[in-house]
């Protein structure tokens, strides 16, 4: 009876259909193989990648760019895809931050409640500090103070737009040798050491290599850090904050001027604000990851493509 009973209930799960994922992580892939997830889910929009008029991204999350992308001849549908494959890692990283501030958040509403912190508070807070590059030599309470003030200014969102432009500058739209042997979305640099990728052509420095990563979403977030932490994006941040302070919907294209950073291209700023604009990036900084747009289960044939 019992072996009845297990049977029975064998067959219902395997009746069922499998459970929807929350977000959907993909490995090594193809290009043939990404478009037919994509497909398969509807992931497509005005120009191939901007998701209107709903704003709503799928969460699917690329480790790696597919293998034969640099294979891909048609530069407008390269693009597109690059965007695609970015624009929800962007949108992933950024309810990483605000995760992140909402918890500074919690703290600072204990601190100004009780004028002190626990010693897992202040630990917490010492360990952000590090993070964000937050220095001072008060102490007791004015260094707490100080911290979270500092922090709240530090730990916020970055605009998509800006994250997959200055990507796609970095890396020649994905093509570059960097990204595929590297994971590096944004050309990060070692200095004085052998670990990375040597850079080819460069005969007079040998003191440095080209930072590589586990997977582009590494590339991104410590990118995101830079942005968000060096003293080089000090007017950035600023000017992002008053921006926030003023309620207004935080755009790339009121950012891009101030992505003004050691980049060998010549007239960065100007560059980098005509591809923002060009590629109407400033949609994908008003959209949101949408987990029912995943709610079918890949079939097995797509499944062994990227999982």
């Amino acid at each position: 009876m019992r072996l009845l009973l297990f049977v029975l209930f064998f067959s219902l799960e395997l009746a069922l259909p499998a459970k929807a994922a929350d977000e959907l992580e993909l490995g090594q892939i193809s290009v043939a193989g990404l478009e037919g997830i994509y497909d398969f889910y509807g992931y497509h929009g005005e120009k191939d990648y901007l998701m209107i008029p709903g704003y709503h991204y799928p969460p699917i999350f690329l480790k790696y760019f597919p293998s034969d992308f640099a294979k891909i001849t048609d530069e407008k549908k390269r693009n597109a895809m690059f965007i695609k494959i970015l624009a929800p890692l962007t949108m992933k990283l950024n309810n990483e931050i605000l995760a992140e501030r909402k918890e500074i958040l919690a703290v600072l509403e204990d601190f100004q409640k009780h004028q002190e912190l626990s010693n897992g508070q202040e630990k917490f807070i010492e360990d952000k500090a590090t993070k964000y590059d937050v220095f001072t030599r008060l102490q007791g309470y004015r260094r707490y103070a100080y911290f979270l003030d500092e922090l709240l200014k530090k730990v916020h969102v970055i605009p998509p737009s800006i994250l997959i432009t200055a990507s796609a500058l970095e890396t020649n739209w994905g093509t570059s040798r960097i990204v595929k042997e590297g994971n590096s979305l944004y050309k990060a640099l070692n200095w004085y050491s052998d670990e990375g990728l040597k850079p080819i052509g460069e005969k007079e420095d040998d003191s440095y290599r080209i930072k590589t990563y586990s997977d582009i979403y590494s590339s991104m977030q410590e990118f995101a850090l830079k942005l968000n932490s060096s003293i080089s994006f000090r007017e950035f941040r600023s000017f992002r904050n008053k921006i926030l302070e003023r309620g207004t919907p935080l755009l790339g294209t009121m950012l891009a001027p101030h992505m003004v950073w050691n980049s060998p291209l010549q007239n960065y700023a100007g560059l980098f604000d005509y591809t923002l604009a060009y590629y109407e990036l400033n949609i994908i900084d008003k959209s949101v990851l949408d987990s029912k747009m995943i709610e079918k289960p890949l079939p097995k044939k797509l499944q062994d493509l990227g999982l």
